[in-house]
This record gives C-alpha cells, structure tokens and sequence, in this order.
C-alpha cells in the first residue's frame, strides 16, 4: 500500500479506512501524539471541491452491462463518469455508437486531454491508457504489462486527484484489472461499489477485489440510484446537538443481534460508517434509520460489518517484524528445536491474512530448506467470515505486495490471472477460522500470540478478559506477546515482562493463568470461499469482399472509331463493356456483355434496357439515370439476372461511368458487367460453414460451460473440505484448551469453597448485627413518621391562614428567588399566567419599568437580611369581573430562614393602597412617596 495505518482490523471494533484508524489509533497511544485525520483532507488540487467523479470499469460481458447502466442514469446525473472497458485493439471500437442509442446523456470518446464536466459520459478508447488528472482525462503513454486500458491505472490516477470524492465502480469481466486500484480508492477515502457477482456474467472481476475494499454490492438495474444517492450524500450530514437515544438505540439493536457491542466507541467514527449505510438505505435521520433496522434485520448485519475495522497490510510498521526477525523469531526456533521442531503462533483479528502470512514469510525466510521439516501452526482468527474467506485463497492484488522485502514476491509468490498468490506450502501453515475474541476460546501452548491495536476498541474489562486468554496460550510456553503502537498490557501488567519498549513486544512471565471470565459459545465457523474460472470468449468472424471497380477512359467522340477500338481491344476483356447514349441506345457492346446479357449477334441502335431482359427494369433506368445526372459512378453489387429470360442464374455486377468528353462524346455512358456467380457462390458456402462453425462453437461453449461447473463444483468440495478440516483443527484446539481450563478452574473452586465457609461463618455475625440495626431503624422510622404527621398538620394551618390573609402573599425560595407559593388573591397578580418556579425577576418583565425597585428590595432583603418596605408601586390586576386595573402597592419584603439560621427566601406581602382610600376617604395612613426603610 501507498500508505501505512497503524490501527488495526479488530473483532467487533468500528471499521476506518486506514487514514481514519491511524487517526484513531495515535490519539490514544501513550505519546499522546496528534495527527490529523488523513480521511477528513481534502487531496490538494486544481479542482472545485464541490465536484465528485464516477469511474466505472468492466471487462467480459461488460458492454451488455453498460448499456442497462447507462439506459437508467437520469438526464441530470450530477458527476461526470469516465468509463473503461476491456476491448479488442485490432478493431475498432463501437462503444460510444452502442451507448448513444441508450444513454439520454452526452458520449465523448477521450482522444485527448478533455475537460471533465457533469453529466457527461466519457469512454476510454481501445488500447489506449487513460488517467485523471487536474479536473481533466487524458491519454497516457504506454504501461508495460497492463491491459487495454488498465482499470487499475485509471482508478489510481483518479484517487490521487478526487479522494473522497470519488465513486468506483466495478462490473461484469475476467481477471482482476482493477483490484488494485479499487484498494488505491478505498485507501484515499473513496467509495467502492461493485456488480452484485450472483448476477454478473462474468463475476472475477469484483470477486477480485478484497472484501475490505468494497462498500457496497449492488444489481446492476439498481446501479444508478445507489450513484445518485451516493453523489448527493458523499458527506457527513450536520448535526444538530448530540446524536442523543437514536444512537443509542441503533448500537443497541446491534448489540442484541450480532452481540457485539460498540457503544463505548468513538462517536464521529460510528456516526461515519452509519451515515454511509443511510445513504445506501436512503434514510435521511438517525431515527429514520433506526426503525429501518427494526424493520430489515439484514440490515443489522451490514452495519454491523461495516462497523468491523478490516484494516491491514503486509509487514505493517516493517522495522518492528524486522526485530522479531533478529530477535524474538530465532529464540522461539531454537526453543522450538528441543520441542521436536514444533511451533503454534495466534494471530488474532487477522482480517484478510496479510499479517499471519507476514510471520509464514518471516519463519519461510529463517528456516530456508528446513521448513518442510517443521511442524508450523499459525492459528488465524477474525470475526468477519468475508475476510475469513478471501484470506484463504491468498491471493492478493500486486499493489498490496509493496511493503514486501527485497525478493519476497518473487521467491514465495506465484503470478496467476487475478494477482499474486502465495506458495501453497506457506498456505498450508495458517489455519484460519472465525472467532469472535471478545468471547472465543485461547489456544493452548502458543510461542507468539500477535494482536496488534486491537485491545484500544474493547472496555477495560473485555481488555483484561482478552489479556488473560493471551496468558493462558502462552504461560506453559513462556512465548512472546506483540501488541500495537497504542497498547499496553497494564490491566495484566504482573503477567508479562517488556521485551520492546518501542514496539510493545512482552514476554509471559506467569507460570500458570488465573481463572478467565466466563464465555459464550465460539461464533458459527467460518465459510468457504467460492473461486471463479474464467470463459472463452465468443469468436465473431466477419466476411467481407470488396467488387472491383474498371475504371475507364473517356472514348473518342467517333462513333466509328470507337465500334472499331470494340472490336479490337474491348472485345478480348473478361469484363462486359456496353456504351450508351441519354436515349438508353447501345452505340457498343463487347462480345463478352453478350455472352454475360444473352444478347447473341444483335447489332448497336437497340435499345439497352429493353433488350436485356433479364435485368430489373426500375432499378437499372434509375440507376443509368442517376449517373447521368450526378456525373458519378453508380453501381448496383450483385444483381440476379432472372433465368427465365436467359440469365441463367447468373450474378452480375454493374458499374456505370458516365463519359463527359469534348464533342460526339458528350452524353455517353460506359456500362461495366462483370460475372460475381462464383463470388456469390462462394460467400453463400462461406455463411453456410460460418453458421456450421457457430452451431459448433455454441455447442462447444456448452460443453465447455459445463465442464467449467463441474471443475467449480469439484473446486468447492476442495475448498469446503479444506475450511472443514480447519475447523475441526481449531475445534480440536480450543477443546483442548477448554479441558485444561476446566482442570484449572476446579483447583480454583476448591479453594473457593473453603473461603466462602469462612464467609458463611461471617454472614452469620454479621447478619445477627444486621438484626440488631433493623430493630433500632424500625424504631427511629415509627418517629419520623409522627414528626411528619405534625409537621403536615403545622403545614396545613400554615397554608389556611396564607390564604384566608387579607393581603398579597408570595413566598420566594432559593438563590433565583424562584416562586413556591402564593395565596389566591396573589393569584390575581399573574392574570392567569401558570407561574409557579418561575424566577421572581422573569414574572416581573410584564409589568411596568417601576417594579425594578421591587425586584431590588427583594434582592437587598434575601442579600441583607432584613425587612424592607417599598411603595406606590403600579400594579396590573385582575378583577372579579374580568377586566384589569392598575393599582399602587406598597410591598413588604421579609427575609425567610432555614434551620441553620440561614436566608433560603423572602416572604413578600402586598398591600393595595387604592383599594385602602376608597374604602376609608383617608390618605393619613398611607405612607409618602419617599418612606424609607
């Protein structure tokens, strides 16, 4: 790969492209370091940001499936597309004819350097490199060792332009071209899309491509929409405010269905993969998608998968498998000799194979001619059965072999059709299965266990849970463990010893393991994957005869003299020549015209069209007419002539060349006649053995087709007896691992069963204090309970005598002074409004600008602790009959008290002063406009 990510696939862990898991994985190492998510840049370019581009590649079959692709793309596609498709170099090609028929969008064929613009279908020409640059298209000069023209090349120049906003596509065809670039895609943060291979006529070619690359799967009449819909919804959405439950919610049906759990995970990496998944569901909101899953339980399974972290390469962080080389690999090998030459190694969360073959290549590189002589077990394990599959056949696009050191490829790789496989002998080292880690069972005696940045994803207590499966596979063997950049083996520190500080390589030092959690059963095994022989294409022959055509020279204008240049020169060629004037009169006719016309020994003045009989009429005159009056040469190719009148079934072809001399030669025709009966003949045999050839061919195509399934069929069986046989090894394992557990844990529960006698004989003291407590407790509650009865009565009558007082009562509690209660003719005050909690300042924003001094002698009140008295202050009122009124108050502010002697409220007592003089006529009472305190 271009690139190196150090995050890691992981069982269960949210899946990143390796931009975003490398983000990911150093925010939470140790060093702290903090690096800016590769996925989230934008690729530095010429281009508008805004624009996003669609490539598609098909190979085998792939013009069938264009032309439904492009017949639904709608007239206002919103990218530009640059299609790509395998065709023959010695012919021209007819894609973009073909497509136009179809497509209600523009064809441009790239014979250039050509702008790219939206909504424009642009076709690659055949045998001719094409790659993406600047916003434009363009002719590459020649790649050695690539098809015509190569996918991969395309899909990697267009990555390095467009990233993230670019949409791959790969279709129907044989081979792997593409493969590699699909990764290139994947890796600059694109999006991958493939033809559903169940219903492609051809499926190597997205079965090519590894299972980490591809985004989606898709039939190829839904192609379109899943473009549109990708198109339009490329980025993340904005949220507004937290996710809040619908999140929750979805990582809960999850949970319950796949039982993996990915709530303590990072929320822009979840948000991130379920926002892919509702742009292919078409669900606009987190609470759409939610009862989507409710409602589609397939749908669980893919964001559950897309949640999957599947991130890896070979020799990853090289410098680290180079210490193992030198270091830690030599030490287990020179253990392993006094052990009969066996080694058992673990790679855990292995995805698709590159790490576990990583060691086969390491331990293949020490051993050199020993390793057949060593019994090699490298135990392979992942949650995702897709990868299971693809890691099986390792077989792996060329660009995936680039962190491979100096001559491994060559030495330990064969070149197939669809990539790079490696030896069989090393394949026949690592046994893959699927487990779940989070609850799989250990493997017993292992030198090496390599889990690298996958504990970073689990909780504390799955991290100690996994550490101690680790423990159990290495302590009888005191192997090796190597973990990621960003983990640690602190929750099981007591266990391990740090061998690499820099590479977090431990060695167990345990003699024997603690007792593990308890586990659920081992996940369903995994799969088989399915290989796919490529066909035979289909022959077209073609056939195509070309008449010849005499050219003449124009005759002299003497009629005499050109009887006489007849009969001595014309008369000898093999080629019939009659010469005519405008009136159809035959001035010349050689003896072979006769011969070829059935006019035997007749004289010139006649008539041509009515001598010859066997020729038709119509098409003859308008023939001889057009000549005339175009002045060009006018054939008619293989003309019957009927042999009822002479013709004897004979084929002819007719050339007329209109003479436009000087003088008596004005006007006259010369009429070629050549015999093509044998020419015909020979076409119609020629069709007749095509059609022979082609009912051959197609019952050659069936047999072949037929022998082609079988030889699947018996692939399969191969295959699915080899994926068998694998998990009755990694069965026979972890039973083997589960017997000794069980030895371990009864040991275990025999001393537990002597602490918890120990503990039952404390229960018992303890249970008799616990006696003793719940008297005295029942005790103090019956005296609570008549405290709470006469403080009920008390707050009784103190609520009676607040509402059947004369005056305004509203009591403020709290630091807001937040109302908590109030009598009925209060009640009055608020004109209906529900007010009750409300801040004492907020209910006074409705009145007039004179309540601010009240609001200040609350505040002074509950600040000062002291009474205060302010009044003629305008208050809204609402009457008994409904209507309001403005009347002065004078209000009393008196500072309430807590237990602790402490203000926790006013009291504020209302006196309506209006209401005062009308009733006595008498002012003396009422306090001046300027009373103090």
């Amino acid at each position: 790969m271009p690139r190196k990510s150090r995050s890691k696939e992981a069982n269960g862990a949210p899946q990143e492209t390796q931009q975003e898991a490398q983000h990911d994985t150093e925010q939470e190492s140790e060093q702290g370091s903090q690096q800016q998510n590769e996925a989230e840049q934008r690729v530095p370019g010429q281009i508008d940001p805004q624009h996003r581009l669609v490539v598609i590649g098909s190979s085998a079959g792939g013009i069938q499936a264009l032309t439904v692709l492009v017949s639904t793309l709608p007239r206002n596609f919103p990218a530009p597309i640059v299609l790509a498709q395998h065709l023959d170099p010695n012919r021209p090609s007819n894609l973009s004819a073909i497509l136009e028929r179809r497509s209600s969008l523009p064809i441009v064929t790239v014979t250039g350097s050509t702008r790219l613009e939206g909504g424009t279908i642009y076709v690659v020409p055949a045998n001719r490199h094409v790659g993406v640059a600047d916003g434009h298209v363009e002719i590459l000069s020649d790649q050695v060792g690539r098809p015509k023209p190569s996918i991969d090349l395309l899909l990697s120049t267009a990555a390095q332009s467009y990233g993230d906003r670019l949409v791959a596509v790969v279709l129907t065809g044989v081979g792997n071209d593409g493969a590699a670039g699909a990764v290139d895609v994947k890796n600059a943060g694109g999006y991958v899309v493939i033809q559903n291979p169940s219903t492609a006529r051809y499926p190597s070619m997205p079965l090519a491509l590894p299972p980490t690359a591809v985004d989606h799967v898709a039939d190829i009449e839904n192609m379109a929409t899943t473009l549109v819909d990708l198109l339009r919804g490329t980025a993340l959405p904005v949220l507004e405010g937290q996710p809040g439950d619908a999140l929750e919610q979805i990582l809960g049906v999850v949970n319950r269905q796949v039982s993996l759990d990915f709530r303590q995970y990072k929320q822009t990496t979840i948000l991130r993969r379920i926002y892919r998944r509702m742009v292919v569901t078409r669900n606009a909101t987190l609470a759409e998608y939610k009862d989507y899953l409710l409602r589609h339980v397939e749908e669980v399974v893919e964001l559950a998968k897309a949640f999957l972290i599947k991130v890896t390469e070979f020799f990853r962080d090289p410098e680290a498998f180079e210490f193992l080389k030198t270091s830690v690999l030599p030490e287990i090998i020179k253990r392993g000799r006094t052990k009969g030459r066996t080694l058992r190694f673990w790679s855990a969360g292995c995805a698709t194979g590159e790490e576990p073959y990583s060691l086969a290549l390491l331990l293949a590189d020490i051993l050199g001619h020993e390793l057949a002589d060593w019994n090699i077990k490298i135990f392979a394990t992942d949650a995702d059965e897709d990868a299971i599959n693809f890691a099986r056949r390792g077989l792996y696009p060329e660009n995936l072999l680039n962190n491979l050191p100096e001559g491994y490829k060559t030495q330990y790789f064969k070149k197939v059709d669809q990539g790079y496989q490696i030896s069989k002998l090393l394949r026949q080292m690592v046994i893959f299965g699927q487990q779940d880690l989070s609850r799989g069972v250990p493997f017993p005696r292992v030198d090496l266990v390599v889990c690298r940045n996958l504990l970073i994803y689990f909780k504390p207590d799955v991290q100690h849970q996994v550490l101690e499966m680790f423990t159990f596979s290495l302590h009888q063997t005191q192997g090796f463990l190597f973990l990621g950049h960003a983990e640690t083996v602190r929750p099981s520190q007591t266990s391990y010893e740090q061998v690499e500080k820099r590479w977090k390589i431990y060695r167990c030092v345990r003699t024997r393991p603690t007792s593990t959690t308890e586990r659920s059963e081992r996940a369903s095994g995994a799969g088989n994957g399915r290989s796919r022989r490529d066909v035979i294409e289909q022959l077209r022959p073609m056939l195509a005869s070309v008449a010849p055509r005499p050219e003449l020279s124009a005759p002299e204008p003497d009629l005499l003299n050109l009887r006489q240049f007849n009969e001595i020169v014309l008369r000898h060629l093999p080629v019939g020549v009659v010469v005519i004037d405008r009136t159809y009169r035959i001035l010349s006719i050689n003896s072979t015209a006769r011969g070829l016309l059935a006019l035997r020994e007749m004289g010139t003045e006649q008539d041509f069209l009515h001598s010859v009989r066997g020729l038709p009429y119509s098409q003859v005159r308008a023939a001889i007419d057009d000549a005339f009056r175009d002045r060009t040469t006018t054939v008619i190719q293989e003309l019957e002539l009927d042999p009822g009148a002479g013709g004897n079934g004979l084929y002819v072809t007719i050339t007329m060349v209109p003479v436009e001399g000087e003088q008596g030669a004005q006007g006259l025709q010369v009429i070629s006649v050549q015999d093509v009966t044998e020419h015909v003949e020979t076409r119609r045999s020629l069709e007749a053995v095509q059609a022979e050839q082609k009912e051959v061919l197609s019952e050659i195509q069936i047999t072949n087709r037929r022998l082609s399934e079988m030889n699947k069929d018996l692939q399969d069986a191969n295959e699915e007896l080899q994926a068998t046989n694998e998990e009755l090894m990694l069965a026979q394992e972890e039973l083997q691992a589960t017997n000794e557990e069980f030895e371990a844990t009864n040991e275990e529960l025999q001393a537990t069963n002597e602490e918890l006698e120990t503990n039952n004989e404390e229960l018992q003291a303890t249970n008799e204090e616990l006696e003793t407590t719940n008297e005295e407790l029942i005790s103090r509650t019956s005296e609570l309970q008549d405290l709470t009865q006469v403080l009920a009565t008390e707050r009784k009558r103190l609520l009676e005598m607040v509402e059947q007082a004369p005056f305004y009562i509203l009591i403020l509690r709290g630091p807001n002074l937040a109302i908590d209660a109030f009598n009925p003719n209060y009640a009055r005050l608020f004109g209906g409004r529900e007010v009750a909690g409300m801040p004492f300042e907020e209910m006074l924003n409705h009145l007039a600008p004179e309540t601010k001094s009240l609001i200040d002698l609350v505040r002074a009140s509950y600040l000062y602790n002291e009474s205060r008295i302010v009044v003629n202050i305008p208050t809204l009122v609402a009457d008994d009959d409904g209507s309001t009124s403005i009347r002065n108050f004078t209000y009393t502010a008196i500072p309430m008290h807590d237990g602790g002697n402490k203000v926790d409220g006013v009291a504020l007592y209302g006196n309506d002063l209006s209401a005062y003089i009308l009733d006595t006529g008498d002012i003396s009472g009422v306090p001046p406009d300027d009373a103090s305190d």
